[in-house]
């Protein structure tokens, strides 16, 4: 049984169909225009979600007390994951994102 090589089956696209002209003169004149006149970007209702939430709260100061206590914790294998509050935080958040 013959195996055929690859590079037989594939067949590049046919060039000279007025195509690629048609891109490159489209782009040279839409060079130097601002993005608003070129293109418009539509977000989807969970990314207006996430962008609002994103700039209503406001990042909480660290407590690097507390952080190296969590570290001291979790290198000595006394640190405990408590579950039930981590699925309550995520059913919260994603309630927050999508009501």
């Amino acid at each position: 049984m013959a195996i055929n090589p690859i590079n037989s089956i594939y067949s590049p696209p046919v060039r000279g169909s007025g195509v690629e002209r048609a891109v490159s003169s489209n782009v040279a004149t839409l060079r130097g225009k601002p993005v608003g006149e070129v293109d418009q970007v539509q977000l989807t209702p969970g990314s207006v979600s996430l962008r609002q939430l994103e700039t209503e709260s406001q990042t909480p100061p660290i407590d690097h007390a507390k952080v190296a206590a969590l570290r001291e914790a979790i290198n000595n294998g006394t640190y405990q994951v408590d579950s039930e509050r981590i699925a309550r935080k995520m059913s919260d958040f994603e309630s927050a994102l999508f009501p």
